[in-house]
């Protein structure tokens, strides 16, 4: 059975050179490999380093090791962070690494586009120059850009470029900027807690200011199960409706919450979440054709992921959905 991976992070060279060359976040300690992502939060990126930077041949032979049959290469946190010119330079250069990769190794991964978000007139020219040139199938991007989020109407302009080129969005978390998170360092404001806040909070801002409605053949993934969102569904449909005396102009979704998930405008991955009671919400609120696989490597094993969909009580046709079929409908075309 195929199996495509959705969340397959990595960084190219250049990314890293900025980054050690930086004395503000996001910056890398030579020595440590710490990586800076604000001023108290500090990732201990040292065990997956290499892996990271890693687009040879070596990775595409550990997915044969584990059965992943195909990746969608998309970069890490931090090129949306630096200044404008930084962000030009090295999202270009991410870019092309991925197109290298793409052609050196035929059939083994697809392109998601970082962009230079400082300047989205010049994002959305990247974005359309990767699917034009390079075929790329989403723009990978993050759930804050340090002092700003993906949800302002100043990025507007690139989600209706990837609703026109036709690609996906996948909103990945970013470590939260919110005081009473990070004043508690990385292993609260990253992936223990602050990831999911801050992505849910971008996720849903998306859904109530209209994005979605003024923009209906766009497609949104999440990662990790949908950041707890399929849990909280109903509450919010619920509360929704109840409120409807107290909704304010700013709020401008035309249906409840959980239409959008519904309507397969927004879908998720398994990326990084190995709770069954988790899985189970998400494909009986969802529904499985919602749910598409991720590993999240090298932050996670790919035996780890793979060991844990596997205990999971599924027919073969929807593992044939889960790994690769839901992945085929989402971009229109065979993975063969």
């Amino acid at each position: 059975m195929k199996r495509i991976d959705f969340e397959h992070h990595y960084y190219a060279q250049p990314t890293i050179d900025v980054f050690m060359a930086r004395t503000e976040p996001p910056c890398m300690d030579r020595k440590t490999l710490l990586l800076s992502c604000t001023k108290r939060s500090k990732s201990p990126t040292a065990v997956v380093y290499d892996k990271l930077l890693d687009l040879t041949e070596a990775r595409a032979a550990e997915m044969t090791k584990h059965g992943v049959d195909m990746a969608v290469l998309s970069c890490s946190f931090g090129p949306e962070q630096v200044s404008l010119q930084e962000g030009l330079d090295i999202t270009r250069k991410s870019n092309d690494a991925v197109a290298d990769a793409i052609n050196r190794t035929p059939g083994r991964y697809l392109g998601s586009a970082i962009l230079p978000v400082q300047d989205p007139a010049a994002a959305c020219n990247e974005l359309e120059r990767c699917v034009k040139e390079y075929g790329f199938v989403s723009w990978h991007t993050h759930s804050n850009y340090g002092e700003s989020y993906a949800d302002q109407d100043a990025y507007r302009p690139i989600f209706e470029k990837a609703a026109d080129l036709g690609v996906y969005i996948y909103l990945h978390p970013a470590t939260s900027t919110l005081e009473r998170v990070d004043d508690l360092g990385f292993a609260f404001s990253g992936a223990t807690l602050g990831f999911t806040l801050d992505t849910m909070i971008t996720a849903c801002r998306l859904i109530f200011l209209g994005v979605l409605d003024e923009l209906p053949n766009l497609k949104v993934v999440l990662g990790h199960l949908g950041e707890a969102l399929p849990f909280l569904l109903e509450r919010m449909d619920n509360r929704f409706e109840l409120l409807k005396s107290s909704r304010t102009s700013s709020l401008k979704n035309k249906y409840n919450p959980s239409h959008y998930f519904k309507n397969g405008q927004i879908k998720v991955t398994t990326s990084g979440n190995a709770s069954r009671a988790a899985f189970l919400c998400t494909k009986e609120v969802l529904g499985i054709e919602s749910i598409l696989f991720g590993s999240d490597y090298p932050y996670e094993p790919f035996h780890d992921s793979l060991s844990f969909l596997d205990s999971v009580p599924l027919t073969v046709e929807e593992r044939e959905k889960l790994f690769f079929r839901n992945a085929e409908s989402l971009l229109g075309r065979s993975l063969d």
